[in-house]
């Protein structure tokens, strides 16, 4: 009976080194954070300075599109 818990134990632990090598090894999601979301910007409508994101956190506006973006 005590090699069945201990089996049952590294079955367990097996399983959930598996899971966290798995998570470690995913691939990035499309919808992380883009480079261009992390520069600097000046708000168009408040002209507070955003320093991290798409969005002022002052009146709400949105990030303008770059040249090159949709």
């Amino acid at each position: 009976m005590t090699y069945l818990l201990w089996l049952f134990f590294f079955i367990v632990i097996i399983f959930l080194s598996g899971v966290f090598f798995w998570s470690l090894k995913r691939e990035p999601d499309e919808n992380e954070l883009k480079e261009s979301d992390l520069e600097e910007w000046n708000c168009p409508s408040c002209g507070f300075t955003v320093q991290l994101g798409t969005e002022c956190i002052y009146c709400g506006e949105k990030k303008p599109a770059e040249k090159g973006e949709r």
